[in-house]
């Protein structure tokens, strides 16, 4: 934004020196006003000094205002202009509009006569006080014009002084009455507190009666691990801050409800039996027969014609060619349980406590932290539905992949004889200390994603992961309703599962290795080296001998590109010179 009064008077300088020969020729002069926006700065220092008097929040976005506001050079024309510094945001800009308005209007009913319905035309309005003011009437929602009014209201700072305080506090919003959130931290301890006042006359129980009353109450658990810094039980602390609970210091520290608290308690409650919880939404049958097939969700969840199920099997055990016994399981005669590895209990006594219908348990599973099977109601038979997730934190993750684990892991999870795999990624501590550096995690998922053909979903805390596992129990009992399964204790083909126990088996850590997987793992420690082209070059040479014979029969040149040309993976890509090389430079004293 260009100064012309600045211009003008460097013009006129420099005519003056042209004129009388100034030998200091060259010399800029710099027209600088010592306060461009008066009026705004008024209304600045008054919002500060009320927030300073309130101590609320909003002193520091002030400050900032006012900083800003001091270093612009340049008159601003209205309110809105002012949204160009920073610290201005809508509700100040249309504030300080509102403040030069009362403060002209005022000015001008001492030699004018106005209503408070008409506003001054500030463009035309005259450089000094001493000159009649004209009115015109306009709409309250025109952007007022500042930059004559500041010229002329400078020298009038007493009758600025005292205009209305209640203009300039309406920058500060009222404090609303503090409402927990539902099923929160708090919300749950005002419920357990609710139900404990209405059985115990005295009203002050200790934090452990507490908790086993307001678990149920909400999402998060009161008893984590002494690693986790918060859980549901530090929202005690607003509560008593927010005098709804009152905590007394006796033997035993106690706490109980105050009459604030009683009645906030009473309010949630009421709305408390009018929602329905996320176990009610998904596995009670609603009043209405609805198709759940055709109820939309969020792009987040597994979309069952992704699933790539099962087909129905109509043939009976006998028609199926096997040497082992074959189980069979008629439609609706089974049930979809979720089974946890119990090293994933993370500190907590029960992390699917909100979900009463969820059928879970708490195995030791080889590989992966959860899958599912299909349990006979009758016989206890189970069989392994082909869906397995394996569980990273982001601090986990990056210390898997330092130490060798992730792709280990992945190579065990490709030989597990489940076709769905998952890769169920949760945040930690906004992923600022996870190890690596967060690109290279990202990058590491998306290679999982893209080379192994795993599916990743991502989670923001415990609390939506177990969200997500419970959903994805739901959508395969939807999935496997009125669906006969068969399966026996060997590896899955031609539409059949395995059993449990097989599958347990077969992919424990310490189970003899043929020369061939070993060769693979021999493999994967090279740089460079995935799992796809481990398994190019071992469909061609099975063992190690078998390669070592290979470059035997080739001198240097061709036996450092031996490997190069093999094709791996879905893209038919090569294994690559670097590859074929260091496999060479491996096996051989070149």
């Amino acid at each position: 934004m260009l100064d012309f009064n600045t211009i003008e008077l460097n013009v006129e300088y420099r005519y003056c020196e042209i004129k009388n020969m100034n030998p200091v020729a060259g010399k800029r002069l710099t027209y600088k006003r010592m306060r461009p926006n008066p009026l705004f700065e008024e209304c600045l220092e008054k919002l500060h000094e009320e927030a300073r008097l309130n101590n609320t929040n909003y002193l520091p976005i002030i400050k900032e205002a006012m900083s800003s506001l001091s270093k612009y050079p340049l008159p601003l024309k209205s309110g809105a202009d002012c949204a160009i510094l920073k610290g201005f945001n809508k509700s100040l800009c249309g504030l300080l509009d509102k403040y030069v308005l009362e403060a002209v209007s005022k000015n001008c009913l001492s030699h004018n006569t106005t209503t408070t319905d008409e506003v001054i035309d500030l463009e035309n309005y005259p450089s000094s006080v001493s000159k009649d003011f004209t009115s015109k009437p306009r709409s309250t929602h025109e952007i007022i014009d500042v930059e004559t009014c500041n010229k002329s209201i400078i020298h009038h700072k007493d009758n600025i002084d005292n205009s209305p305080r209640s203009s300039c506090s309406e920058i500060l919003p009222k404090k609303g009455i503090y409402k927990p959130k539902f099923k929160s931290g708090a919300f749950a301890i005002l419920m357990g507190l609710l139900e404990l006042y209405k059985q115990n006359i005295e009203n002050n129980v200790s934090k452990e009666e507490i908790i086993q009353v307001a678990q149920k109450y909400c999402e998060e658990s009161f008893k984590v691990a002494k690693t986790v810094r918060y859980s549901a039980w530090s929202s005690m602390a607003r509560l008593i801050n927010k005098g709804f609970v009152i905590k007394s210091r006796r033997k035993n520290i106690q706490y109980a409800l105050t009459e604030k608290g009683v009645s906030m308690a009473y309010n949630l409650w009421n709305e408390y039996e009018t929602k329905s919880s996320t176990n009610q939404f998904m596995f009670q049958k609603p009043k209405e027969d609805v198709d759940i097939r055709n109820v939309s969700t969020s792009d987040n969840f597994i979309n069952s014609a992704e699933m790539d199920p099962l087909e129905k099997i109509n043939a009976g055990p006998e028609e199926v060619l096997t040497n082992h016994p074959v189980i069979y399981l008629p439609a609706n005669c089974y049930d979809i349980v979720l089974l946890i590895d119990k090293n994933e209990k993370n500190g907590n006594e029960d992390s699917f406590h909100n979900y009463p219908d969820l059928k879970y348990e708490l195995r030791s599973l080889k590989v992966g932290d959860f899958t599912w099977i299909a349990r006979n109601r009758v016989s206890n038979e189970e069989l392994v539905l082909p869906y397995i997730i394996e569980r990273k934190r982001m601090d986990d993750l990056g210390a898997s992949i330092k130490d060798g684990r992730f792709h280990e892991q992945k190579f065990r999870l490709r030989k597990c004889g489940l076709k769905h795999v998952f890769y169920l990624v949760e945040s930690y501590d906004k992923n600022k200390h996870v190890g690596l550096p967060l690109p290279s995690l990202m990058q590491a998922l998306a290679n999982t994603r893209i080379q192994d053909g795993f599916k990743i979903y991502y989670t923001d805390s415990l609390i939506k992961s177990n969200r997500f596992l419970a959903m994805m129990t739901k959508r395969l009992q939807v999935e496997y309703m009125n669906k006969s399964l068969c399966g026996a204790s060997c590896d899955p083909k031609d539409g059949m599962l395995m059993t449990f126990n097989y599958f347990n088996k077969s992919s424990v850590k310490t189970k003899v290795l043929s020369v061939t997987e070993m060769f693979i793992k021999m493999l994967l420690q090279l740089k460079g080296m995935s799992v796809e082209k481990a398994l190019a070059i071992t469909s061609i040479y099975k063992t190690p001998k078998s390669l070592l014979t290979a470059f035997k029969n080739c001198d240097t040149k061709q036996g450092a590109l031996l490997l190069a040309p093999l094709k791996y993976g879905d893209l038919n890509r090569n294994v690559g010179p670097t590859v074929s090389k260091t496999v060479f430079q491996l096996f051989t004293s070149y």
